[in-house]
């Protein structure tokens, strides 16, 4: 008794949450990138300042997409 939920505001948060990443564009995701697509909008990220600045030097090395036409 001690770990059921006493409203169901959690599952329905889940529920919305699910609704707004599942777009057409995100329908070829497996379900484990939908669980860590929701777990992160849910809990969000836990980024520290040196998590931060890998994040940043790994966007900085990426080869440039963009085509100038």
């Amino acid at each position: 008794m001690c770990i059921i939920p006493a409203s169901t505001a959690v599952v329905e948060r889940g529920f919305s949450t699910m609704n707004l990443l599942c777009s057409p564009l995100r329908s070829t995701f497996t379900q484990t990138k939908h669980t860590h697509l929701m777990l992160t909008c849910i809990e969000g990220l836990d980024l520290n300042d040196k998590t931060l600045e890998k994040l940043c030097d790994a966007f900085k090395n990426r080869k440039q997409r963009k085509i100038m036409l």
